[in-house]
């Protein structure tokens, strides 16, 4: 018994200090309780000859004993339906749009990862072959001369102008039972190059390929209209031409292939030197301006512009004599996930019927409905039934919306007019109406508005902290006329 009570307490300390208003209404609703078990047993209680302490001792204890079994019957009630909801919740969550780090990776290595695109690299250099003279320490010893080579490279920016092109097109990717954000991409980059040495050199056009473990298609690759592709070494993800230079020679250098990744697409100058004539057309066909975003780090384009079709939009990123370290790209929207609506619900039913079974067992006992411990039971197992129903059939019977008015609300409706045959008194309409705003209208916009829970939690706890005054003033001032009338029928004449 023990270890029950304090696990029962652990719980409740738990749930203080996540929700510590529902918790506050729970207590109270429980607290009514005990006291009106308390009250009915003494009243039930059948007068005793035995007026010792020892048996009014014993009379209170057993009055207590049965009140503490009551609340202790709410309480590990209460935890079996949390549980039970929980895993409604998590099971769902399960088969519909879990993403996952694990899956995301696998996505990753089976589609192709982040794209992060660097500018091209040129170096330009003179390479000297000059002898070193070592004299030993020894004078005896001849000096040991050595050769080696020292590289003179040229500083000056050998870029005229760049243009590049990129178009990027979503493809999602699926895995497990969500889906991921992918992209295809067709990339076409240009620049024009100039020596700005008046003597021959020798260069280096380094080109970064955006993604180590990617797959690159059509891959092309130009020099003054030439393929060189044959020409260049890959190594390290990277592509490298190695070439003379004549002075003042100019180069038009031209690479283009078809790619695909994930999440977003990113290119950066990251070289210090002075952006010259740059323009970068990033072009998204399925992808309006109301929902794009950006890579941190990223400037904004210059300029946006619809596609022909308006389904989406063009980027432009447009520089010339600027020196800038920030880069330039998209990342992929969110992508709805299969169940979205229905798991965004669910993640508020477990607030939504603690609401509800606190506001039954209150509503209930101030009322003095017989047997509302029971009757509280009884309603906040079907509701929570009723949550789990629209997990279960969110798949069949047309997502949340179907389900929601195939099971959830017929369901909740008729508990509501079950709740009105208990009484004919308006407070128990009342509560009926209290009922279906909560256990309805409550998770739907707050699951289907998460910016606004806490808003939505706080108005149905006023609208039930205020229905729930109206119903104690209202007894009280009934109490008050019956005992106005007992004295007066009692009064002689």
């Amino acid at each position: 018994m023990k270890s029950i009570l304090l696990k029962l307490s652990g719980r409740a300390g738990d749930l203080a200090g996540v929700e510590p208003l529902i918790a506050l209404f729970l207590g109270a609703a429980l607290l009514a309780v005990f006291l009106s078990a308390v009250r009915q047993s003494k009243s039930h209680a059948e007068p005793s000859a035995k007026s010792s302490l020892l048996w009014t001792l014993y009379e209170n204890f057993s009055h207590l004993s049965k009140a503490v079994m009551l609340v202790a019957l709410l309480v590990a009630t209460i935890s079996i339906l949390r549980i039970y909801l929980r895993e409604t919740v998590s099971n769902f969550q399960q088969t519909h749009g879990r993403v996952t780090q694990a899956n995301y990776n696998a996505v990753k290595t089976i589609w192709g990862s982040e794209q992060e695109q660097a500018e091209l690299k040129v170096e330009i250099y003179t390479d000297e072959e000059v002898t070193e003279r070592i004299e030993s320490e020894d004078l005896t010893k001849p000096a040991v001369l050595r050769k080696k080579i020292v590289r003179h490279p040229v500083t000056a920016n050998p870029f005229v102008a760049t243009r590049h092109d990129v178009v990027l097109k979503q493809n999602p990717r699926k895995k497990g039972s969500a889906y991921y954000g992918g992209y295809e991409t067709i990339c076409q980059f240009s620049w024009k190059l100039n020596n700005p040495a008046a003597t021959p050199q020798k260069c280096n056009l380094i080109f970064p390929l955006p993604a180590a473990r990617s797959m690159y298609d059509d891959l092309a690759a130009t020099l003054n209209g030439r393929d060189v592709l044959p020409q260049m070494q890959l190594k390290d993800a990277t592509l490298t031409l190695a070439r003379d230079l004549q002075p003042n020679e100019a180069l038009d250098v031209k690479i283009s292939f078809k790619s695909r990744g994930v999440s977003f697409w990113y290119f950066q100058v990251r070289e210090s030197r002075e952006i010259r004539d740059f323009l970068l057309t990033l072009t998204l066909p399925d992808l309006p301006k109301a929902r794009l975003n950006y890579p941190g780090g990223c400037m904004t384009p210059t300029d946006i512009r619809p596609t022909s079709s308006a389904q989406g939009c063009v980027l432009t990123f447009r520089l010339d004599h600027a020196i800038s370290s920030q880069g330039m790209g998209v990342a992929l929207p969110s992508l709805p996930q299969p169940g979205e609506m229905t798991n965004a619900v669910l993640g508020e039913t477990e607030r939504a019927w603690l609401l509800l079974f606190a506001m039954l067992a209150l509503t209930l006992t101030i009322a003095q409905i017989s047997h509302a411990a029971l009757i509280s039971l009884l309603f906040g197992t079907a509701t929570a039934l009723a949550y789990g129903l629209l997990g279960d059939f969110s798949d069949l019977l047309f997502g949340f919306v179907g389900t929601a008015v195939l099971i959830l609300i017929p369901l909740l409706f008729a508990l509501a007019k079950l709740l009105t045959r208990l009484t004919t008194d308006a407070a128990i309409k009342a509560l009926a109406l209290q009922f279906l705003i909560i256990g309805i209208v409550y998770p739907c916009v707050a699951g289907l508005d998460p910016g606004r829970q806490t808003l939505y939690l706080n108005i149905c706890a006023g609208g039930f902290l205020g229905f729930t005054a109206w119903m104690l003033a209202a007894r009280l001032r009934n109490r008050s006329v019956e005992q106005s009338s007992v004295s007066v029928a009692t009064q002689p004449d």
